[in-house]
């Protein structure tokens, strides 16, 4: 298998066609006990009408382990938000998975504006707690698959056009569904912020590209269907998936890395927790199934570059 390129991550910062990526240097880190058994956090809250509401909680392992993280069991988890009186439940957890959702006909309504918490009790009686700023996200226009302007038309890539919100300051992330499988590895990760770009309309931004040179290996395929979804984030959300990319550690964004990137929890026993709360409204895009015709330069991006 040959790699072009191992990360990346895109930022409107760099008027929409910088891509930085990361060598694969070998890093040296000093581990002590400080990274081991510490609470791992996964998640989050979106503004969907059902299943909007997951948490995963684990303990880490060492970087050395090759086991999986153990799961945190019967830990009390709760949302909430910031209004006067305030909406909140208290999740269920999934067969002793560590995974906690709303549960059984419960429903749970977030809207964007408001302020949302999460407070987690262990039966150890250690409290992490955690808050985050619903944004509304812009309408997510538009979505194609054609070939990319890097690498000489050789690769497939994803594009997204959308409005961005007038006023600095938004962030902006993109899940990406491949046959209704979400790309969840850190070097697939698509963010951006908002900086030299506020309040343009963005067309055809290149959200991904499948760098692959074999066929057997390539990501993107003929048949395969995309779908794309926008959200937004935070400033701290935006840094904590800036801080993984900077760090180049593999796997998904809640394996335990090289050293620990700061989020925006917090613990009553002063022990720093790994991952974060993200809070977020959704934009779905169109589905767009690849065939012939999206093997093609899009034209926008071709008249840009000549």
């Amino acid at each position: 298998m040959k790699r072009i390129f191992t990360f990346k991550i895109l930022i409107f910062a760099t008027l929409l066609s910088a891509v930085l990526y990361s060598c694969e240097d070998v890093i040296e880190v000093d581990l002590n006990e400080e990274n081991i058994d510490l609470i791992s956090v996964e998640a989050y809250l979106e503004n969907r009408p059902t299943d909007n509401v997951y948490v995963k909680l684990q303990s880490t392992l060492p970087v050395d382990n090759s086991e999986q993280n153990p799961p945190i069991n019967d830990a009390v988890v709760e949302i909430s938000d910031n209004e006067n009186y305030s909406n909140s439940v208290v999740l269920k957890e999934v067969s002793n998975s560590g995974v906690y959702v709303l549960p059984g006909n419960v429903t749970y309504e977030a809207q964007p504006d408001k302020t949302y918490y999460l407070r987690i009790t262990t039966s150890d009686g250690v409290q992490v707690t955690a808050s985050d700023y619903m944004k509304k996200v812009e309408t997510l226009d538009s979505v194609k698959v054609n070939l990319s302007a890097r690498g000489d038309f050789e690769f497939l890539a994803i594009f997204i056009s959308s409005q961005e919100t007038p006023g600095e300051g938004d962030y902006y992330k993109w899940d990406i569904y491949i046959n209704n499988n979400l790309l969840y590895e850190s070097e697939n990760l698509s963010f951006a912020s908002d900086e030299l770009v506020d309040g343009n309309y963005i067309y055809d931004f290149e959200i991904f590209t499948d760098f692959y040179e074999d066929d057997e290996d390539q990501i993107l395929r003929m048949g395969d269907t995309i779908y794309v979804e926008q959200l937004s984030i935070t400033a701290p959300i935006y840094d904590f998936y800036l801080g993984m990319v900077n760090q180049a550690f593999a796997g998904n964004p809640f394996s335990v890395p090289p050293a620990n990137v700061q989020g925006n929890l917090s613990s009553s026993d002063n022990k720093r927790v790994l991952g974060f709360f993200s809070a977020r409204d959704v934009s779905p895009g169109n589905t767009v199934i690849i065939g012939e015709d999206n093997f093609a330069p899009l034209k926008h991006a071709y008249q840009q570059e000549n």
